[in-house]
């Protein structure tokens, strides 16, 4: 948004091509603050990097919890499923916009970009800002074919450039990861039983995006089948507890989140080996049945079940 002390005479001039799937152009406007809060963020779902040469002018504020300042001639990239927080003088600048599926691939620590600076004065500075100013100068002469071919090795010298970089940050940005992982998880755990327990309304809660969530839960089998699978340990516990509830196989699945009965019970068949009916038959021998199973071994493993069933 404009700077407030400089509203009426604020002024903006864009212009942009594609070059296949990237969007690349210039943006000249006088000063301005730009916040990305977790709430934008989670109602976006834009899950882009912006990659900015600053050929006059630049900015300074907050990135992820961090300091960070850019001045002519540097070259920043911002991940806009993070947050951050600057204050812009009178500038101009070149902006790429890149998906994440596209450069992704070509890093080993795709979450360490955010807020990179790249001086000028170095040579991969130089590089990268020398290539992006011969491309916007061609850009408007180039075929729909030559821009798709350009935005390929775009993209690879874009992770040659900031790959480095990300790597010395990704220590701190696993702890973060991780951090938030367990509270996401915790807070499912919490509410398995609320029918409204969805990704939008996490991405409310925890003010990430649905690309943040998809990622996070992609090595546990997806948000989905994660909180699919915890709800179905939870009827699983029920039906072999000491003390089981008389409610019905078909109370207890829907009070869970399962849509019907014999759904409910082709997945429980599925994940343990035997029918609801035979789990509440057997009780504490069908826990140990499915312990031994799990563990791959004939003693229970209790600090598994425990795992399995509180977060």
């Amino acid at each position: 948004m404009p700077d407030s002390q400089t509203v009426d005479a604020f002024q903006v001039k864009v212009d942009s091509y594609h070059l296949g799937p990237l969007v690349f152009g210039s943006v000249s406007a006088n000063a301005q603050r730009f916040h990305r809060s977790p709430l934008t963020i989670a109602r976006s779902g834009v899950d882009h990097y912006v990659v900015q040469l600053y050929s006059q002018g630049g900015y300074a504020g907050e990135v992820d919890g961090r300091n960070i300042r850019v001045r002519p001639g540097d070259i920043s990239i911002l991940d806009l499923s993070q947050t951050l927080q600057t204050q812009a003088d009178h500038f101009h600048n070149l902006n790429c916009i890149v998906p994440r599926t596209m450069l992704e691939p070509l890093l080993r620590h795709p979450d360490g970009l955010h807020g990179t600076v790249l001086s000028g004065r170095t040579g991969l500075g130089h590089v990268l800002g020398t290539y992006m100013q011969t491309i916007y100068k061609t850009a408007g002469s180039l075929s729909a074919e030559d821009g798709a071919a350009i935005s390929e090795a775009t993209a690879s010298l874009i992770a040659g450039c900031f790959g480095p970089s990300a790597d010395s940050r990704e220590t701190v940005a696993t702890a973060k990861r991780g951090a938030l992982l367990l509270t996401i998880k915790r807070y499912i755990e919490a509410n398995l039983a609320d029918p409204g327990l969805t990704a939008e309304s996490m991405t409310r809660e925890f003010h990430v995006s649905r690309a943040t969530l998809v990622r996070m839960f992609a090595p546990l089998g997806g948000l989905s089948g994660y909180i699919r699978e915890r709800r179905m340990f939870r009827c699983f516990a029920e039906l072999t507890s000491p003390s089981p509830s008389h409610r019905s196989i078909a109370d207890l699945a829907y009070s869970w989140g399962f849509g019907n009965e014999a759904a409910f019970s082709r997945a429980f068949r599925r994940m343990f080996d035997m029918s609801p009916r035979e789990a509440r038959a057997e009780g504490s021998l069908a826990q140990l049945a499915v312990q031994r199973h799990r563990s791959g071994s004939s003693g229970p493993i209790v600090a598994q079940w425990i795992r399995d069933l509180r977060v």
